[in-house]
């Protein structure tokens, strides 16, 4: 069974992933994934340096962020190319670790733009950590010390929240204590584990 686990800035989606490996649960985090595909001698890197020009690498041929946001960021095409080559180097390695877990009974696959990208049409189910927006702006300007503006601007730029618990099949409240957190996501592992137990019968 592929669970997809989302949510917003600072909604707490990490500190659900990071329970579910506690729990031995083989997650793929497509954060992760995105700086690994831009490694040094990478494809994808190869492919960035040949869309955006060799000056994005640094002299050691590491990836120069700095520079390659300044080229990525200047035209929405730009924005566009950028986005669809590592996209697409991301989901190679998604669909990878799907292949090397298929035996598993439960697989995670955490992504905060699981929705944007149509990743829920690999998930058996989509859960989602959902958190009010005026405790999520608190939380993000707490955690990352920013401000209230910068953390608004971030959250636009995101699919809301509301609009993503539509889509969910399981609603995972984060407003409340950790260990209610953690009761709600034992509660829909143990629905998910018979659900993919069944489904093996």
């Amino acid at each position: 069974m592929i669970i997809g686990l989302t949510g917003g800035i600072a909604s707490g989606k990490s500190t659900v992933s990071a329970y579910l490996a506690q729990k031995g649960i083989p997650i793929f985090d497509a954060d992760r994934s995105g700086w690994h595909v831009e490694e040094k001698g990478s494809p994808c890197l190869a492919r960035l340096a040949k869309r955006f020009g060799k000056t994005i690498l640094m002299a050691d041929g590491r990836l120069d962020r700095t520079r390659l946001a300044a080229l990525a960021f200047s035209s929405k095409e730009a924005t566009q190319d950028l986005n669809a080559i590592v996209h697409a180097a991301i989901k190679e390695e998604r669909d990878a670790f799907l292949r090397l877990h298929k035996e598993d009974a439960l697989v995670i696959i955490d992504a905060p733009l699981l929705l944007e990208g149509q990743w829920e049409n690999v998930c058996d189910e989509v859960w989602l950590v959902f958190i009010p927006e005026e405790e999520q702006v608190r939380r993000a300007m707490k955690r990352s010390g920013i401000t209230r503006e910068e953390v608004l601007m971030r959250i636009k730029h995101q699919m809301p929240l509301a609009e993503k618990r539509k889509m969910a099949d399981v609603i995972i409240d984060n407003s409340q204590t950790l260990d209610a957190l953690y009761q709600q996501v034992d509660q829909a592992l143990i629905k998910a584990l018979r659900k993919s137990s069944a489904d093996r019968k």
